[in-house]
């Protein structure tokens, strides 16, 4: 019987804590996210896509490259976020790239935890 309770209680804790971990989002996810967003067009929906999936291939390759240098990750991420802003903006009209200021300034509220 304690035996039962004490897996139970091991499995219930495991679970709380998987969904407790924020999965990073896939490009898909996070293009719908700005055309729902930004008002994007299909095309520029796909283009935003693109930038993102090269984005974090680029990232990931690195990554495993830098592992142990946590400096030098944090610069390539920080790299790569400007990167992958500077193609958005390309593909953003003028009102878009207003909007998507604003939600990059949200963005770095929210890191230095000033939501």
């Amino acid at each position: 019987m304690k035996r039962a309770l004490i897996i139970t209680g091991l499995l219930v804790s495991s679970a709380v804590f998987a969904q407790a971990q924020p999965m990073m989002p896939t490009p898909a996810e996070r293009a719908a996210r700005l055309k729902e967003r930004l008002a994007l067009t299909e095309e520029q929906t796909k283009k935003v896509e693109e930038i993102f999936q090269k984005s974090q291939e680029k990232t990931r390759e690195r990554m495993a490259e830098l592992r142990e240098d946590r400096e030098a990750m944090r610069a390539l991420m920080m790299e790569q976020t400007q990167a992958t802003d500077k193609g958005i903006e390309k593909v953003l009209n003028e009102e878009q790239r207003k909007k998507y200021e604003e939600l990059k300034k949200e963005r770095r509220q929210r890191r230095r935890g000033g939501q």
